[in-house]
């Protein structure tokens, strides 16, 4: 077996034997990254705002690469810092954001697997366009940008998403010397479907009161995204739904008494996955979280179009692919649709130094909560790097701030 990449395959070792669903699925996406590395196969990069059924129809394997160093968080949580710290000594500004930072830095240590192709879509950040270009520059591997439009809603929008899409599948098949078929993508979109369904259901359930769960799970997820249109990703989200619905049908409850319901409208700090455990021990569940907000709809699998466009439109509706384009009304509405749906007490957004896009808008989403009477913390941490906030430091903050609204709530 190839020796490298040592620190992911000890992760991979470490997370292969655990009881989570999504913790088993993200084992598998790494079991299959390794195989694809040890037998030569074709590695494609892609961003997280572009799900993998295309690469999966066309049997290559794909790599999420904000998601990569996190992943081996567990086994070195060093790990990612050094990728960064090695980027910003070659000369990456060191306001580019984190999880880019360590994309880079993973490509100069080559603590990554090769890409053989890189393809995103060119939302939500300059950040993600510029890292890609640049590791496209340091391997040599060919680039795909799919455009995005401004306003999805715009006359001819749809239509020239959907050309983007079409020819990602043309660079995909120049580059890998493989043809699309279009009866095995149409398995991989039924499959997606399936597993969309299951997600849709179980978020459904998240919107009880008292909640029976808390945390993100589904789509959402980096493995999810990873892995999205084969039987593993379904499972895994079924396995997940499932116990959401036990629980409820058993009367079970995420906390003994709820408190609090904290609508979380960024990203949670990937370091620091203890912060839901320790929320949950102040009372306080979190039924929402923004990578959960896919109000997606079932792809037509009818005709290769119909297959192609439903792909499209729904890449295009991932959060971050969604609301960092176009107006930041929709980002508001959408905070709002989740305040109102899942019935949340407050809103808590990350300001992650890399999140330019949202940056701007921090006034408006703070007038909007105003309005509503929604209690609002924003507050400065990296959702990469320690270092700037620690686990201490953001759980006084939010502890704080959490004890307003519950004696307010009172």
């Amino acid at each position: 077996m190839n020796d490298k990449y040592q620190v992911h395959r000890m992760m991979y070792e470490f997370v292969k034997t655990a009881d989570d669903p999504q913790m088993k699925l993200g084992a598998e996406w790494l079991g299959s990254v390794f195989r694809a590395v040890d037998e030569g196969l074709p590695i494609v990069y892609h961003s997280f705002t572009m799900f993998s059924e295309v690469m999966v129809a066309l049997d290559l394997q794909s790599i999420c690469c904000e998601g990569w160093d996190i992943m081996a968080m567990m086994a070195d949580p060093q790990h990612p810092l050094k990728s960064m710290d090695v980027a910003c000594e070659a000369g990456i500004p060191e306001d580019l954001c984190s999880f880019d930072k360590a994309l880079i830095g993973s490509v100069l240590r080559e603590t990554i697997p090769p890409p053989t192709m890189i393809v995103l879509s060119a939302s939500p950040c300059q950040n993600m366009m510029i890292s890609y270009q640049a590791v496209s520059e340091l391997t040599g591997a060919p680039l795909w940008v799919s455009d995005s439009p401004y306003n999805l809603n715009q006359e001819g929008a749809i239509e020239y998403w959907t050309s983007q899409y079409k020819g990602l599948i043309g660079f995909l098949e120049e580059h890998s010397g493989r043809k699309m078929d279009y009866d095995r993508l149409r398995e991989v979109l039924e499959e997606s479907n399936c597993c969309v369904e299951y997600w849709l259901e179980g978020m459904e359930l998240m919107k009880l009161k008292p909640a029976p769960w808390t945390g993100a799970f589904g789509v959402g997820t980096f493995a999810g995204i990873t892995t999205f249109g084969t039987p593993s990703a379904t499972a895994a989200v079924k396995a997940v739904r499932d116990q959401i619905k036990d629980r409820v049908a058993k009367g079970e409850t995420a906390v003994p008494e709820e408190k609090a319901r904290m609508i979380f409208f960024h990203l949670m700090p990937s370091w620091d996955q203890a912060l839901v455990y320790w929320l949950s021990s102040q009372g306080v569940v979190m039924p929402f979280m923004v990578f959960d907000d896919y109000r997606v709809e079932p792809v037509d699998t009818s005709t290769p179009e119909s297959m192609i466009k439903g792909m499209a439109k729904r890449a295009l509706n991932t959060p971050m692919g969604k609301l960092g384009r176009g107006a930041f009304d929709e980002y508001i509405e959408d905070m709002l649709y989740a305040v109102d749906e899942w019935q949340g007490d407050c809103v808590v957004i990350t300001a992650h130094p890399g999140c330019k896009w949202v940056t701007g808008g921090y006034g408006l989403i703070k007038r909007a909560c105003r309005e509503r009477g929604i209690p609002l913390l924003i507050y400065d941490i990296d959702l990469a790097d320690p270092r700037m906030t620690s686990a201490d430091e953001s759980r006084a903050k939010i502890g704080e701030f959490l004890a307003t609204v519950i004696q307010h709530k009172v």
